[in-house]
């Protein structure tokens, strides 16, 4: 067996784990720590120590530096506590680690489509590559990714509302700049002169369909209602339940489904101000 030589972070290192576990039921700690060292040679991560070899591919088997091995055991324990691994085999008779399972719940999260909130790195990657992002968007997403992780529901769903509002805020702003009618920008800026996000997002709307829509390429047009009206107020609105002691509670299921899609909402709201930074209406 010979051992990989690897350099990477803790965070990619839990990317790994999250791949090898959607194509996994289940099995024995160790052979996760093999599954992962043939994975990162795999997708070049690593360089393959036997490049050199005779030995068929399919009979080669590599082992993980000892730092890794450990950092997946945390990492099996932080998705134990998240809900999406279970100790043993869930047969009755192999109870406890080093044998786990994928939970019910796990199941269904660990083998959805990318971005996947339960891997920060690979999700928070996608959203800094969009051109522009802002960092106060970042810093509140990436809180709301950590919150989830641990189940603080409320705490999350409040941070997820104030990265929605931040790009909201500033297509707001880039849409203002654009107005090329010096009476029209006026105008515009008193309505949205108020400490009300939904105001302000009426305003916005309003121009939006009236003199905005029409002259969008379609890429940007396609579901852009969806994400702009739909989305952003079903955040909103479970943001100000959360934000106050209204009682109400989110269920985790519909929290996950906001996160996976939140990256491509902000891919969506950046291409308008890409456009409107370009173009005067």
């Amino acid at each position: 067996m010979s051992e990989v030589r690897l350099e990477i972070s803790y965070e990619q290192t839990r990317s790994l784990v999250i791949e090898a576990l959607g194509s996994s039921g289940g099995g024995q700690v160790t052979s996760l720590h093999s599954n992962i060292a043939r994975l990162v040679v795999e997708k070049g991560i690593a360089p393959n120590p036997d490049a050199n070899s005779r030995t068929s591919y399919i009979n080669r088997s590599y082992e993980l530096p000892q730092k890794y091995k450990t950092w997946i055991e945390d990492i099996i324990w932080d998705l134990i506590m998240e809900g999406l691994v279970c100790p043993g085999r869930g047969d009755g008779l192999n109870e406890g680690l080093p044998w786990y399972h994928i939970s019910e719940y796990g199941k269904t999260v660990l083998r959805s489509q990318p971005p996947q909130p339960y891997d920060p790195d690979g999700y928070l990657a996608r959203v800094q590559a969009i051109p522009n992002i802002e960092s106060i968007i970042l810093a509140y997403l990436e809180e709301s990714l950590k919150t989830f992780r641990i189940h603080c529901l409320l705490s999350s769903v409040i941070t997820l509302g104030c990265a929605s509002e931040k790009a909201i805020l500033l297509l707001i702003d880039t849409c203002e700049n654009a107005i090329s009618n010096p009476t029209d920008k006026a105008d515009f800026a008193k309505k949205t002169d108020t400490i009300s996000i939904k105001r302000k997002h009426d305003e916005f709307q309003n121009l939006l369909k009236t003199k905005i829509i029409s002259a969008l390429p379609y890429d940007i047009k396609d579901n852009l209602d969806n994400y702009l009206t739909g989305l952003f107020s079903i955040i909103r609105s479970h943001r100000n339940d959360a934000g106050h002691p209204t009682g109400k509670v989110i269920q985790r299921e519909h929290l996950y489904s906001y996160l996976v899609v939140f990256p491509s909402y902000l891919e969506k709201v950046y291409s308008l101000i890409d456009w409107l930074s370009k173009n005067t209406i």
